[in-house]
């Protein structure tokens, strides 16, 4: 009989008739270069297909194999510890079974205690506390606020309105701002699980390595009574992670074009941390409704690079007139070798980016011109398939990660 009908006949494939022939579990005839399995070996893969089902390990079938083929089990003794290795198996498998059962409830204990929390409703809104920052992006002078409802020193609903006619609204305790993308510029977002899925590991063992150093960095920056502001939770989320450790003196601000990404990263931070103060800003542009000068810290989380892979601008160009002079940057910027073939497929993907985006040097040299200066950096690696996620991306080349502080020119 050849392998392929051997391996039908016992529902395994070629290979597994193969490796077993390999490590001598299976002693089949040979004729030339093939391979002819005889009653021997049919007998035998009966006896190791009873022992996978009694969960015997192939080192220890090979073991009870041998044993067998010496002894045949003809003796007392030999049947004696055969049993012996039968009933040591099932203490095994008892154990493993009591061990299963706790794993079980723990389990069931898990997914009842993140299902209690995703039912709980989200109470918060605008903080009262933001009211004195929330200006014009265009005249720089303070919104009008109407049609309010409050609820737990928070806004919940209401309209944002100025003389020069820009408006937002706030909605469900959320400012929704004009400009918003029609259709996302991304099939999904960081939480998805798809988006998850269309990583590599690699590429997301950078972000975490990213993600350490700025929390880091953060740690060693005073954050008491700051205003600390992070765009682009849509593609990458740094702070919300870190939120149990946030300095309860400070001010948040989250903004995103999507309103289903800001509702899961106000989820997760109420979750983890609920008495922080916060503002979640619905916004496509950077045209941020704050006022000129009140941001202390900016966490660049790879905003250089989505909002100008979207946008033929630089985004610090944009937020420029709301930092002052004492203003920290800290972020991280992805970037090819010059000589990378990718540059060349993001115009032709993205036609409306940044004519230097992703280049080795465009965080630097416009961050100069925006009046600030790199004081502290690190290349913390690179990744050379990131996955179908990042579909500019051409195999093997290096897709690296750059880690800075920057500070204010004065």
């Amino acid at each position: 009989m050849k392998i392929g009908t051997f391996a039908k006949l016992f529902d395994v494939s070629n290979d597994t008739v193969r490796y077993y022939i390999e490590l001598g579990l299976l002693l089949p005839d040979k004729k030339n270069t093939q391979y002819q399995m005889n009653q021997s070996s049919h007998d035998d893969m009966a006896f190791i297909s009873k022992l996978k089902k009694l969960h015997f390990s192939l080192q220890e079938i090979q073991q009870i194999l041998s044993y067998q083929r010496v002894t045949n089990f003809m003796d007392p003794e030999d049947i004696d510890y055969y049993n012996t290795l039968l009933l040591d198996k099932k203490n095994q498998l008892i154990q493993k079974k009591s061990e299963l059962s706790r794993a079980i409830q723990l389990i069931e204990k898990s997914a009842h205690a993140s299902y209690s929390a995703s039912e709980r409703e989200n109470s918060t809104g605008v903080p009262l506390a933001f009211v004195n920052i929330l200006y014009c992006p265009m005249c720089h002078i303070p919104l009008e606020m109407r049609d309010v409802s409050i609820n737990n020193n928070a806004i919940q609903k209401g309209c944002l309105t100025c003389t020069c006619g820009y408006e937002a609204v706030i909605e469900d305790g959320i400012i929704i701002t004009a400009n918003l993308y029609e259709i996302s510029p991304y099939p999904s977002y960081f939480y998805d699980i798809q988006t998850i899925k269309e990583m590599n590991h690699g590429m997301i063992n950078l972000f975490e390595k990213s993600n350490l150093w700025l929390q880091k960095a953060l740690q060693n920056i005073v954050l008491k009574n700051k205003l600390i502001v992070e765009t682009n939770i849509d593609a990458f989320v740094t702070l919300p992670k870190y939120s149990d450790n946030f300095d309860l003196s400070a001010s948040y601000v989250f903004s995103g074009y999507s309103l289903e990404m800001l509702k899961k990263v106000r989820k997760r931070i109420e979750d983890i941390n609920p008495l922080l103060n916060v503002l979640y800003i619905l916004n496509s542009d950077l045209n941020l409704p704050l006022k000129p000068h009140s941001i202390d810290v900016f966490v660049d989380s790879l905003t250089t690079n989505d909002f100008s892979l979207l946008n033929p601008q630089f985004p610090i160009q944009i937020l420029k007139n709301r930092f002052h002079s004492d203003s920290i940057i800290v972020g991280g910027y992805s970037y090819y070798d010059s000589s990378s073939k990718s540059l060349r497929n993001i115009s032709s993907i993205y036609p409306d980016s940044h004519q230097h985006i992703l280049y080795p040097h465009y965080l630097e040299e416009n961050l100069l011109v925006n009046g600030f200066q790199i004081t502290q950096n690190e290349k913390i690696g690179y990744c050379t398939d990131p996955g179908p996620f990042f579909d500019y991306h051409i195999k093997d080349e290096k897709f690296h990660m750059f880690m800075y502080l920057a500070s204010s020119v004065v």
